[in-house]
């Protein structure tokens, strides 16, 4: 397998004031540059560091002294409009971008192009300068590398933590990123890995399960791709059952879907019921905004990849198929974005929609009837009795 190619920004970004002046922050990126560390030697993978010249650069230790790590590319930047250039330049280069860099987000709006004239001036005077706020650079990359992993990182310091998992989860959304990783100042240590599905992942350093095996598992994934397919056959009045079935669920669990995300309101969760005694079922459709809509899974072809229905299904539908194949006493699937009480953790996150994540229902012991995958959510398994 190729290795693969990481591009990591860390340290401060800085807007220049005039030819000389510049406005930054107190960050130079020390932890950003240790992970960068961390992803050659742990995640065996070819980075590339873009940081300013005074900020930390990524080290190892040769004979009692730290020396530039050797097998990682610096590219330097100089100010926040070279930084932006250079992210959307190298991105479509790599398999994953992580924006670790601390953006000065407050930018002169008219910087004096030459020294400032502080000999025009005297003690005392003011100085009126008109500041923007930057353009967010995260929110460029797809534009520019649509396949790329993107992950970024959300820094809030002191605020409830619902206020820090609702700030990172927005920028998943509005980026398109694969995560972002939300900490909290007051605690560095500790980060959450934020996700599509609206889930969180805790690590910290005590913890095997970190930034680096989050991303490499990531990059690794293998996703499973749609079918538009024509009806096949199958009972008409089962089909119309199943289709009724879901709409008393949807009805009957509409709380557990109340949470919506982001400017355009879509709607998390799914809905899932057999048809008959087949394994087609019908689910939720991909990117909803009410969970009444239904589509018709005909069948997964797990070697393969592809999953074969009349229109574009949820992304749980490889996991839905597979646990519909493993427990045929199984009627319908409730699945929710938030954590039961009395679910039974079962392993741990992989994206929605890769073989990684339909590969969990191979191992749900057979007694499971609730239970819920690390930072995606609870699944309730409904037989025919729960469903009266």
């Amino acid at each position: 397998m190729p290795m693969k190619k990481i591009l990591i920004t860390g340290g401060a970004v800085y807007a220049y004031l005039d030819a000389v002046k510049i406005i930054s922050n107190k960050f130079r990126g020390g932890r950003i540059a240790q992970l960068a560390v961390d992803f050659v030697e742990k995640g065996k993978a070819k980075v590339t560091y873009l940081c300013a010249k005074d900020s930390v650069h990524p080290t190892y230790w040769h004979e009692c002294k730290q020396k530039p790590h050797p097998f990682i590319k610096i590219v330097h930047h100089d100010g926040f409009e070279d930084y932006r250039r250079l992210v959307k330049e190298l991105s479509p280069k790599h398999d994953a971008v992580i924006l670790g860099a601390a953006v000065c987000n407050l930018i002169p709006m008219k910087p004096w192009k030459k020294k400032f004239p502080s000999h025009n001036f005297k003690p005392g005077d003011r100085i009126p300068i008109d500041f923007t706020i930057a353009p967010r650079i995260i929110d460029e990359v797809k534009k520019v590398a649509p396949k790329v992993h993107l992950f970024g990182f959300k820094l809030l310091k002191g605020v409830p933590h619902k206020e820090l998992i609702e700030a990172a989860y927005d920028i998943v959304l509005e980026s398109k990123a694969t995560a972002v990783f939300a900490n909290d100042a007051t605690d560095l240590d500790v980060r959450y890995a934020v996700t599509k599905e609206g889930g969180e992942a805790k690590f910290n350093p005590g913890r095997s399960y970190g930034i680096v095996e989050f991303v490499m598992n990531c990059l690794s994934d293998k996703y499973y791709s749609t079918v538009i397919s024509g009806w096949t056959d199958f009972d008409i009045f089962d089909y119309r059952d199943a289709r009724i079935q879901m709409r008393k669920l949807t009805k009957k669990h509409k709380s557990k879907f109340k949470k919506t995300y982001g400017k355009e309101k879509y709607k998390f969760g799914t809905i899932a019921v057999r048809v008959g005694k087949s394994n087609m079922f019908v689910t939720t459709g991909r990117g909803k905004k009410e969970m009444g809509e239904s589509v018709l899974v005909e069948t997964v072809d797990h070697r393969k990849r592809k999953v074969y229905t009349t229109s574009k299904a949820t992304l749980n539908a490889p996991l839905l198929h597979k646990l519909f194949r493993n427990r045929p006493e199984i009627k319908a699937i409730v699945h929710y974005h938030k954590m039961g009480p009395n679910s039974m953790a079962w392993g741990a996150y992989a994206p929605a929609g890769t073989a990684r994540d339909a590969g969990l229902a191979d191992t749900l012991h057979p007694a499971n009837k609730v239970f819920q995958i690390e930072a995606h959510g609870t699944f309730e398994l409904l037989e025919e009795g729960d469903l009266k």
